[in-house]
């Protein structure tokens, strides 16, 4: 009997957190369901769930730990090493901008995000510098890459000389 009331207030939880993330609450999904990771420890779906989660809201520091927990199924070993690519292309990025490492020696598959596309085109040497900017032009959108004092950097993200997204990491 104890063990359906444990498995109850789980089932409950896993749901929610499939209906947040439906509902686009990325950012509660990411930070709900890390902090709860131990009790969904054997369910790599909600692992999966909470780490794609946390890419929508771009915490992709939580995306190593997550990444290293995903290894029983198929699905979850693709998805941890989607997670783990990513995590990796913002570190090599960060370095790139903040430590200007040589990345030449580099070549890294291309996945769908905004990191990566930056990262490609500055391995292929398509870019051009602007006032302490990296400028980018790829597929009818502008990408423009800049850092600030604490250690953080930006991507702004245009299409016709309009904002369409942001996005920040540390």
């Amino acid at each position: 009997m104890k063990k359906i009331i444990i498995f109850i207030p789980f089932l409950l939880m896993a749901f929610n957190l499939k209906q947040q993330f439906l509902k686009k609450h990325y950012e509660s999904v990411c930070n709900f369901g890390f902090a709860h990771i131990k009790r969904f420890k054997n369910n790599e779906n909600i692992l999966s769930l909470i780490g794609l989660a946390c890419v929508k809201s771009d915490n992709l520091f939580r995306l190593d730990f997550i990444a290293s927990k995903l290894k029983n199924t198929p699905l979850g070993r693709k998805n941890g090493v989607y997670f783990s690519l990513l995590f990796f292309e913002k570190k090599l990025l960060q370095a790139y901008l903040f430590d200007k490492i040589d990345l030449s020696y580099y070549q890294l598959p291309h996945i769908n995000h905004p990191i990566s596309v930056v990262l490609q085109n500055i391995l292929h040497h398509n870019f051009t510098k602007q006032n302490n900017q990296i400028i980018i032009k790829s597929n009818n959108l502008t990408y423009k890459v800049y850092t600030n004092k604490q250690n953080r950097y930006f991507i702004d993200i245009y299409k016709n000389n309009t904002l369409i997204q942001t996005h920040w990491y540390k």
